[in-house]
């Protein structure tokens, strides 16, 4: 039985306390942010406040255009995301797992399946999002910080908001995972990378690339889009040069490249790994 079909649903009303820490750190270190080759970067851990670079010019490698993640003004969503992994037959998506021979904890795939439910429920694509979304950051020049809800509110966000949004979420979830800001390529012969937002996630000894911006559509709604490499993610993005690594996805089987670049020409030979 495919993995979506055989993962079925069951509720209950019971609420957890809230998702938000009750202390909040003012400002987010500078170091916080991990810089990696040309404009890549990648973020261990979000917190209120926090300022996050969501993108620049293509001419430079600077990120100098941020959003404040007010996270505490979306905890309304976390909560409804946390009430619906509650409600889910964990044992059942185990033997689902299992079967399929994906390795991932179910606990940890009850909350990808919920926060790309919740998102998909309440944030429906938009055509007009990416207009709208940079006209919206151009209010920065006037001196206006732009919020992260500010994004949500006006249904605009793009990967760097949704990674954002689903990293603090699994954070709070004590998932370890880290928000990492980089290149894909769909198809091994595309000549750049695009520019993409997406999430490293460690579970169960195993590194998985999970990317909540383009989830797979199921006959039952929104699956998470979960990518397995043979390759060692970490090390490859750290060597100081345009690297692409090959990842696998675990419903479908088919391939993205995800890593680092420098928005200039692909090599597949020299720079996929």
């Amino acid at each position: 039985m495919p993995l979506e079909e055989g993962i079925e649903l069951c509720y209950n009303i019971n609420m957890k306390e809230s998702l938000l820490p009750k202390k909040l750190p003012e400002q987010q270190p500078k170091e916080k942010i991990e810089k990696l080759f040309d404009h890549c970067f990648e973020i261990h851990k979000l917190e209120e406040s926090d300022h996050i670079p969501v993108g620049g010019s293509m001419l430079s490698s600077e990120t100098n255009i941020e959003v404040i993640g007010d996270f505490n003004n979306l905890k309304d969503f976390f909560e409804e995301t946390s009430k619906l992994e509650e409600g889910y037959d964990l044992p059942k998506i185990k033997e689902q797992l299992v079967s399929n021979g994906v390795g991932i904890k179910e606990e940890t795939f009850a909350n990808l399946i919920a926060f790309q439910r919740n998102y998909d429920k309440n944030y429906p694509a938009n055509p007009h999002a990416s207009a709208t979304r940079s006209n919206l950051y151009k209010e920065r020049y006037k001196g206006k910080e732009i919020n992260l809800s500010d994004i949500f509110k006006a249904n605009i966000a793009e990967c760097a908001e949704i990674a954002a949004l689903a990293q603090f979420y699994l954070q709070q979830k004590c998932i370890n995972c880290s928000y990492f800001s980089g290149e894909v390529l769909w198809n091994r012969d595309d000549e750049f990378g695009e520019a993409h937002s997406f999430l490293i996630l460690k579970d169960n000894g195993k590194t998985y690339i999970y990317d909540p911006t383009n989830p797979l559509t199921m006959p039952k709604g929104k699956f998470p889009s979960l990518y397995t490499t043979d390759k060692d993610f970490d090390k490859e993005v750290r060597l100081g040069q345009k690297k692409f690594v090959t990842a696998k996805n675990i419903v479908t089987g088919t391939e993205a490249f995800y890593g680092v670049g420098s928005n200039t020409n692909v090599d597949p030979d020299r720079h996929i790994v």
